[in-house]
């Protein structure tokens, strides 16, 4: 069932922070974007004068100041560079027991003790279920070190906010995949496409590779970014940062475009190569799979000529998202600073989505002890008052058999 609420997705990542908020109209069964914002860091935290510490909180009171959050659901992602996640195929095993099989393959494959992680699981689909037994299961496992997440809420602690959700950023762009571009539900849970499609997220110095036919999800990190390009530019060109970011942002406008180009062939070419290593290791592990385009995301997506030297080297058909197709709201999908950034929403998005119940992910890496202590305080209420019932009707009783006690007395 969706939520009620409205809810924000935030997404802060190395150049800024990027939130959608999300509603849905049971009315005509729609996701409704009403609500947005972009705020640019000064510096991309991994510039080595940026300091983290300050500028995100900095982006996060800039993003309260304008906009009112206080009665809807926050979630938010975590980088996936920083995470684990891994895709178990499960013996044999007795439904009732799965949950003690998971935590066996979570001490196998999480290379820390589970104390000092956060981590959740989730059966992905396929597998049957025959006299009580799980065959032919597959379950996604997610896992984060404990101080790596308390890291990323911190801020938001900091600001008051109570963080309802975390996810790692790969799965948000599951979500955003499935519900978005293979009109896939929360309950479609046998859903598996014929082909596969994979989803290209450039940031500034990562790029997530996700590979998902719907029901099966492959994930990969690339370790090249869009600051790849403008470091290039800065060493070729002997450059500053700031002027190798504005001339690869427009390198097309330049009076001599071919030398910027020239200098960027060496990371245009690694990155392909790159890519390319990660969808031959996906293709020797799924030797049947199919794949059928690529979809480009993040900001470094907008670089010139990537998209069509992605499509002559990987031999797939490359889209670059202009639109989000699942959701409405003209005041948000046409306002000019979402439309020239909407490559970089697809991650705050994903996560809107599943905080509205709306994705077939429904892991969350917010630490248990905060979820178990925010249950009990919105129980308490109800407690004090079932509490509160309980005196009352006690001393009604206690005072009836006073009553009854002093009657008797007195007809003695």
């Amino acid at each position: 069932m969706a939520e009620k609420r409205g809810v924000w997705g935030i997404d802060i990542g190395q150049a800024g922070l990027k939130a959608i908020r999300l509603r849905f109209e049971e009315g005509s069964d729609q996701v409704v974007a009403d609500a947005f914002d972009f705020v640019q860091h000064p510096k991309i935290l991994s510039q080595p004068d940026a300091i983290p510490e300050q500028l995100i909180p900095q982006a996060l009171t800039k993003f309260l100041e304008r906009n009112d959050v206080k009665r809807d659901k926050i979630a938010i992602t975590v980088p996936g560079q920083n995470a684990l996640a891994r895709f178990i195929p499960l013996p044999p095993v007795e439904s009732s027991k799965l949950s003690e099989i998971v935590k066996y393959e979570a001490r196998q494959q999480i290379p820390f003790a589970l104390d000092d992680v956060i981590w959740d699981y989730q059966r992905l689909g396929g597998g049957v279920e025959d006299s009580g037994f799980m065959l032919e299961a597959e379950v996604g496992l997610f896992a984060m070190k404990r101080d790596l997440v308390m890291q990323q809420l911190n801020p938001f602690t900091q600001a008051g906010l109570e963080v309802e959700l975390i996810q790692i950023a790969p799965l948000a762009l599951y979500n955003f995949l499935s519900y978005d571009v293979l009109g896939i539900g929360p309950d479609d849970e046998a859903v598996a496409m014929d082909e596969y499609t994979i989803v290209l997220d450039m940031g500034a110095d990562n790029t997530t590779l996700l590979v998902s036919n719907g029901e099966k999800i492959w994930i990969r990190n690339v370790p090249i970014g869009g600051n790849h390009f403008t470091r290039e530019l800065t060493k070729e060109m002997k450059l500053t940062f700031a002027k190798a970011e504005h001339l690869k942002c427009n390198a097309t406008k330049s009076p001599d475009p071919r030398p910027v180009f020239q200098a960027l062939r060496p990371v245009f070419n690694n990155y392909v190569s790159e890519i390319q290593r990660s969808i031959g290791y996906f293709s020797s592990v799924n030797r049947d799979s199919r794949i059928s385009k690529v979809v480009g995301l993040g900001n470094g997506f907008k670089l010139a000529g990537m998209q069509k030297f992605l499509q002559q080297n990987l031999q797939y058909e490359v889209e670059r998202v202009d639109r989000f197709g699942a959701v409405i709201g003209d005041s948000v999908l046409n306002a000019p600073m979402f439309v020239d950034n909407i490559l970089s929403f697809a991650v705050s998005y994903g996560v809107a989505l599943q905080a509205l119940g709306l994705s077939r992910i429904k892991t969350s890496l917010l630490p248990p002890e905060i979820a178990i202590s925010r249950k009990i305080r919105k129980k308490k209420p109800w407690a004090v008052a079932t509490a509160a019932g309980l005196l009352a009707s006690l001393a009604t009783s206690v005072s009836a058999l006073a009553l009854v006690s002093k009657s008797v007395s007195v007809t003695e």
